[in-house]
């Protein structure tokens, strides 16, 4: 939580100063990518007697700052990660995303809806087969979407699973696997058809 709030390394020890020298206060205030570590780390204390008689090296604060965080997810140059995200995720991110791009619009059409003008609105995109026809595929597809993502998860959360051992769980990755292709394909063909019509 706190890791939010404080961003810049200024920041952070000002964070460390006022919250005092705790070993929680420096756990949170521990950023990815190593941030400034406590002066006290490994060091006798009044708490503790330190880490120099499991055989710390003197400049363990230094090698501390250069050692990467596990899982290491992102590369280098920032842009890129090491690992690429599973089907199963990238369905499970697709049906919040269009979620909340049904909420969005939802409330555009009531906003305009309430100011009279969604007659207008919805009589020229009808009107325009360039605007119209990737609309309608965007609401259809979005709106099928959520519905059949919303749908597996009630029988993922209903549905008696069966012993893991047997391998016929709906939670199989080779089941999640072809479930979200299922998904992720049945709505694009349900939202084409709805939109040439």
């Amino acid at each position: 939580m706190l890791q939010a709030v404080v961003k810049s390394r200024a920041a952070s020890t000002v964070a460390q100063k006022f919250l005092g020298a705790t070993p929680f206060a420096a756990q949170q205030l521990r950023f990815i990518g190593g941030d400034k570590v406590p002066e006290f780390w490994g060091k006798p204390s009044s708490y503790t007697e330190g880490t120099q008689f499991l055989g710390t090296p003197k400049n363990h604060l230094d090698l501390i700052q250069k050692r990467p965080l596990s899982p290491d997810v992102i590369e280098i140059d920032g842009k890129s990660t090491h690992y690429q995200f599973p089907i199963g995720a990238i369905s499970s991110i697709a049906n919040r995303a269009t979620g909340v791009a049904l909420s969005v619009g939802f409330a555009g059409a009531g906003y305009f809806s309430l100011t009279g003008s969604l007659p207008s609105i919805l009589n020229y995109v009808a009107g325009s087969w360039v605007i119209g026809f990737p609309l309608k595929f965007l609401v259809v597809y979005s709106l099928s979407y959520h519905y059949l993502g919303g749908l597996r998860h009630f029988i993922w959360d209903h549905y008696k699973i069966g012993n893991n051992a047997d391998k016929d769980s709906l939670l199989e990755l080779n089941v999640v696997e072809a479930s979200s292709k299922a998904i992720l394909a049945a709505p694009a063909a349900i939202a084409f058809i709805c939109a040439l019509l």
